[in-house]
């Protein structure tokens, strides 16, 4: 749920609780991705690739769950944690771009859809002092993105498949995760969009976020 926030509690918050760094752990696995990256035709290389690229998905599906079950949800994390997420996609896709043949206008795409959502979650945080929260669109697009690096890494290993389908199996995944990144963008501008521009919807949509979600309260209880 959006709520009200004020950017000086985060200067109250503690900064290295495990779950933060557990988020952290995916950036400092970027360089080591980029490097082994070089070769992708080394199997050994591959093979570090994707042991690196399940280290992340690790990091990202259980940094969440150690945050609840610690009691140690924070803004910081729910910042962090997005945060994370656009260096890494943005670092593992360019890599791909210079090693895999990654279409380039794809990335470009991407990283204005970040570049975006960027600016939007910090002018919601720092002037309308709400913390938004992801849609379900923007987890499916991290998904995808690995699902997408996946594919390219083991792509030109896969000797069986002839050389049109070897190269349009990784090419598809790219596809359906533009798909995915851009619904999820509309879905996100559409929320958010009026309470950016029109400062006076804020207060009618808070007021509706608030009414559905007692309503959801009442009926759990």
């Amino acid at each position: 749920m959006e709520h009200y926030a004020k950017p000086a509690n985060l200067r109250k918050e503690k900064l290295f609780t495990l779950p933060n760094i557990v988020t952290s752990i995916r950036v400092f696995l970027l360089p080591f991705f980029i490097y082994y990256a070089q070769k992708p035709s080394s199997i050994s290389n591959s093979l570090t690739l994707l042991f690196i690229t399940f280290l992340a998905i690790l990091s990202d599906f259980f940094d969440g769950i150690l945050a609840r079950k610690l009691q140690q949800e924070s803004m910081t994390g729910k910042y962090l944690d997005p945060i994370c997420d656009k260096i890494v996609t943005i670092g593992g896709l360019s890599a791909l771009v210079k090693y895999y043949e990654f279409p380039l206008w794809i990335l470009a795409i991407y990283i204005c859809r970040e570049i975006l959502g960027l600016w939007l979650g910090g002018f919601l945080f720092l002037k309308r002092g709400i913390q938004a929260t992801p849609n379900i669109w923007g987890k499916l697009g991290v998904t995808f993105v690995s699902l997408t690096i996946i594919s390219y890494i083991i792509s030109p290993h896969i000797g069986f498949f002839s050389l049109g389908l070897q190269k349009m199996i990784p090419l598809v995944c790219a596809y359906l995760m533009l798909a995915t990144v851009l619904l999820g963008m509309f879905v996100y501008s559409k929320t958010y969009w009026s309470i950016v521009f029109y400062p006076e919807t804020e207060k009618q949509y808070m007021e509706k976020r608030n009414h559905i979600s007692s309503r959801a309260g009442y009926k759990q209880s």
